[in-house]
């Protein structure tokens, strides 16, 4: 069985996912399509419009035949960090011939040039680095400067455009694993990643959360038409709902509490502290701590990791198990064929993980993030 593997979010799923699927199946001739999804909590810094029941069972709707879900711990984290742990799942089942993204560009040897350098970290690249953040460049612009004066300007481009940014992170954690999966770049049609316009019956999920959240109809257009009444009996879940508890929590905390929390360096504990209790509401704290150094994707994953208590040494551990979400009969033989080559525990229920501690904890505090996920309603 030949199998391919989508690290996915589908928040929420839509006609672009659906081509992607499509084109994997019908134009690629796999057999079996395993998606690696983010569950109630997404990489953005957020939580997903429509629960993770809801978006496994519009990807098994579409094509796909098997959805494992990434733990919270992985999934609300940076693009590296985010990709690594996918594609470590993804690799453990030891049955997937390949994992496919979508991107800017289709040219799969200038994303593999990109992550062969973002791996190796030659002295030159290192040392190009160093003396453009002392003009107070930030570091992702600065990397980008540097695969620009190594590669050229064209890996430059590619290397800042926010699919091929995943894709490439996806090629770097094959590199680590000396993985024998093959990449695939399958170019992104119509909407780019935030953008807001229609083309044709595609946009993006950006477009289509702001849809739903404004209470538009005309993103019904955007998705397959069997989602269209799964959508609209699924809850909508929306961060704003968690205002004064998020504000409470960092009002209450001190520094230290904030510290070990992924991604936060330089006092910025004391920033967002401050912030806090100064602002109204969870978007205003984004606001207020957000600087040309720190994007604002990165302070919504550091507000909601300090908030879900999730700390630096989390994140230096590896999956532990693979949670089965949804699957189709297809996806039920790839199950049956990956318990003879995984080197993972895989399971529904937490009976999969039972007398392995750290997989029991994540397990269980999965089962927490979920419960305040539900009073985002």
């Amino acid at each position: 069985m030949k199998i391919c593997g989508i690290v996915c979010e589908y928040n929420p799923f839509h006609n672009g996912h659906l081509y992607q699927i499509q084109m994997l199946k019908q134009d690629l001739g796999f057999d079996a399509v395993v998606g690696i999804m983010s569950g109630n909590w997404v990489q953005r810094g957020d939580v997903a419009v429509f629960d993770k029941q809801t978006r496994s069972k519009a990807a098994i709707l579409n094509g796909m035949d098997l959805v494992i879900e990434l733990p919270t711990i992985y999934a609300m984290q940076s693009a590296e960090i985010f990709a690594q742990n996918a594609i470590y799942i993804l690799q453990s089942l030891g049955n997937v011939s390949s994992v496919s993204f979508g991107s800017e560009t289709d040219s799969i040897d200038m994303l593999k040039d990109i992550a062969a350098l973002l791996v190796k970290e030659p002295p030159m690249f290192k040392n190009i680095i160093q003396n453009v953040m002392k003009r107070g460049v930030p570091y992702f612009m600065a990397r980008s400067e540097a695969i620009g004066k190594i590669l050229g300007q064209k890996h430059k481009e590619a290397a800042s455009m926010p699919n091929n940014i995943l894709g490439i992170e996806y090629i770097k954690a094959l590199i680590k694993l000396k993985s024998t999966i093959t990449p695939i770049a399958i170019k992104r049609h119509g909407a780019g990643h935030d953008e807001d316009k229609i083309y044709g019956n595609i946009t993006s999920a950006t477009s289509i959360r702001t849809m739903i959240a404004q209470n538009e109809s005309n993103y019904r257009e955007c998705i397959p038409q069997n989602c269209i009444d799964l959508y609209s009996n699924a809850a909508i879940h929306d961060i704003s709902k968690l205002d004064n508890a998020v504000l409470a929590h960092f009002i209450k905390a001190s520094p230290a509490d904030i510290q070990n929390t992924p991604d936060v360096s330089e006092g910025l504990e004391n920033k967002i502290i401050k912030s806090a209790k100064s602002s109204a509401n969870i978007n205003q704290l984004y606001n207020s701590v957000k600087s040309k150094r720190y994007a604002h994707s990165r302070i919504r994953r550091i507000i909601l990791n300090s908030f879900l208590g999730i700390n630096k040494s989390d994140i230096l551990s590896i999956p532990k198990y693979v949670k089965v979400s949804d699957f189709t009969y297809i996806g039920q033989k790839v199950l049956h064929s990956a318990k003879e080559t995984c080197f993972l525990p895989i399971g529904r229920s937490r009976n999969a993980v039972k007398g392995i501690n750290f997989a029991e904890r994540i397990w269980d505090r999965e089962l927490i993030f979920d419960k305040i996920y539900d009073l985002c309603v």
